[in-house]
């Protein structure tokens, strides 16, 4: 019996995982809610939280948290209704960290991520999950390396750009932007 418990396991986290989309059985009830854990090869928990029944569909509903493989949090927050909604943190896979909000589904509101060794690396603001306004980056030592306006997610407008010293501006990717593209340089890189 313990050659199948590994497949087993694997059944039920993939029947689970998967919702069970029209599988409603007649004890279910639309508004019903489940724990919902998922498990990894090696039978760590890599997600757990609840679900809940809506239009015959389980949706992950309430506070959910994940974790890699080895059991190390890497993305905690709250669902309704499927979408991230309120304040997440999340771990990347170069080990940065974010910090911020979804709305429906959509990252909104100010935004930092922080760097493997906690440094602040970029601070700025989403709207309708796109970066809008002023964002600030860093590199990992803490000295500046941008300052740029964005709107509808990419680089609009004045873009600054320092050299590693973080207040020198470096003026061949400094000058005003448009859909990400360098349109004009600043004048210092033309001299």
């Amino acid at each position: 019996m313990d050659a199948w418990h590994p497949l087993l396991v694997a059944l039920l986290v993939l029947s689970v995982g998967a919702g069970l989309t029209g599988c409603s059985g007649a004890d279910e009830e639309e508004g019903q809610t489940r724990p919902l854990h998922q498990f990894g090869r090696n039978g760590v928990p890599t997600a757990e939280g609840s679900e809940r029944l809506e239009g015959g569909e389980w949706l992950k509903h309430g506070r959910f948290i994940f974790r890699d493989e080895m059991g190390v949090t890497i993305s905690e927050g709250e669902y309704e209704s499927g979408l991230e909604v309120g304040p997440w943190t999340q771990v990347y896979g170069d080990g940065s960290r974010g910090e911020g909000a979804f709305l429906r589904g959509q990252r909104t509101g100010p935004w930092r991520t922080f760097f493997p060794n906690g440094a602040p690396q970029d601070a700025g603001e989403y709207e309708s999950g796109r970066r809008t306004g002023e964002w600030t980056s860093r590199r990992k030592d803490g000295t500046l390396l941008r300052i740029a306006m964005f709107v509808d997610g990419k680089e609009n407008g004045p873009v600054t750009y320092f050299e590693a010293d973080g207040q020198t501006v470096d003026p061949a990717r400094t000058g005003l932007y448009r859909n990400g593209e360098l349109q004009a340089p600043s004048r210092a890189a033309n001299r």
